[in-house]
């Protein structure tokens, strides 16, 4: 049985078509995914808001003001502000109509700031938002600047105090930030877990191959194996575990390229990850091996049908684009039950359930699925292999 064990391995091995499909085309799509998704990820992120400042006699004596812009401008994570002066209003509002600036910030004689920003339109957008932000900005300083003024007028010494300023000064925040997701969600990741549901099933050739080589009318080695002192038995089930050593090696290499050159974000259960990826594999050496067992149908059909298999249900996974997900997700919540029979779809949900969910619940729900599948498509090739007879070798 160990001879067979290695024998299998070696031969598998050998043929370097396979490794093509199962470890060559997921490496290459996740490359190409990297630059495909480059700015996705960045298309809503904040971006500071354009913000003209009229740089004039009246902004010089303002200096509280000034720098308290300086410091909403400085660059960094939390950069609010970006900051651009200008000498005269005339050339402000220019920017403005313009479209190069969100507002302007000006102050009068008075030293009071103003804020200048185009009409409005209707709906909600960055614009929108943009002024929202120049506007709190503006009634924050001036609130804070009149606080200052009452303690000034009615105690004094309280000024001498920095601690109880910046008491007055800070508000009590009445909400508290919590994250609903194990991790902060990130569109590219998606694709990225339906890239590896495809290349669990793109692993199945492996499984067919191998279960193919080990029937006596398709292969010479399987003549040979059937008249050898090893049982049927332990040739398939030495068979099968070759099988899976290898799909499984294929997909933790496609995964450790993922995770450490593309840098996919997999929430930092990269050993959850590998349990994963061990149940997928073991469910496509089953699928193999069930495509492998179909009576009177030749190689060439099985491995069309394992590519058109793969093609489609990778489509009902969401891996083709932001429609393909889309409908994908539209599946899933009107027909649940499609989407668990669909592997390429169940072994994407089991990564994303690890990323996006504290409890492994949905995580250990979607394994079981994988399970549970596998079993069946076993016990359906069993029934393929027994009935096999042959007359001659």
């Amino acid at each position: 049985m160990w001879n067979v064990f290695k024998g299998t391995l070696a031969m598998l091995v050998r043929n370097r078509e396979l490794f093509i499909w199962a470890l060559g085309l997921p490496i290459l799509l996740s490359t190409m995914f990297l630059f495909m998704f480059a700015n996705l990820d960045d298309a809503t992120a904040f971006e500071p808001v354009p913000t003209a400042v009229v740089e004039d006699d009246n902004y010089d004596k303002a200096a509280q003001f000034a720098n308290t812009l300086n410091s909403l401008a400085e660059p960094g994570d939390d950069q609010l502000l970006d900051v651009r002066a200008f000498a005269t209003m005339s050339e402000a509002k220019k920017a403005l109509e313009n479209n190069e600036v969100a507002g302007i910030l000006s102050i009068d004689a008075q030293g009071t700031p103003l804020l200048s920003v185009a009409a409005m339109s209707e709906g909600l957008g960055v614009e929108q938002i943009n002024r929202t932000i120049l506007n709190t900005i503006t009634d924050t300083y001036l609130r804070n600047t009149d606080l200052l003024e009452r303690i000034a007028e009615d105690n004094p010494m309280a000024l001498s105090n920095p601690t109880a300023v910046e008491e007055a000064l800070s508000r009590e925040s009445a909400t508290e930030q919590v994250s609903l997701t194990f991790s902060a969600p990130v569109q590219s990741v998606r694709y990225y877990y339906a890239l590896l549901g495809m290349a669990c099933l793109f692993c199945s050739q492996i499984g067919l191959i191998a279960i193919c080589k080990t029937q006596p009318n398709l292969s010479a080695l399987g003549a040979r194996r059937a008249i050898g002192a090893v049982s049927r038995g332990k040739t398939l089930a030495a068979t099968l575990s070759a099988s899976w050593v290898i799909v499984f090696g294929c997909l933790v290499v496609a995964f450790s390229y993922m995770r450490f050159v593309v840098n996919v974000d997999f929430a930092g259960r990269e050993g959850a990850c590998i349990v994963a990826l061990g149940v997928a594999a073991l469910f496509t050496t089953a699928f193999g091996t069930f495509l492998g067992s179909l009576p009177k149908v030749t190689m060439h059909v099985k491995i069309g049908l394992i590519t058109a298999a793969t093609c489609l249900l990778s489509l009902f996974a969401g891996l083709y684009g932001e429609p393909c997900m889309e409908l994908a997700d539209n599946i899933a919540r009107s027909f649940p039950v499609l989407a668990a029979l669909n592997p390429a779809k169940v072994v994407a949900d089991a990564f994303y359930s690890l990323y996006y969910y504290d409890s492994l619940a949905p995580y250990a729900g979607k394994l079981g699925i994988l399970l549970v599948m596998t079993a069946a498509l076993f016990a359906i090739s069993s029934l393929f292999i027994r009935r096999q007879r042959y007359a001659s070798l």
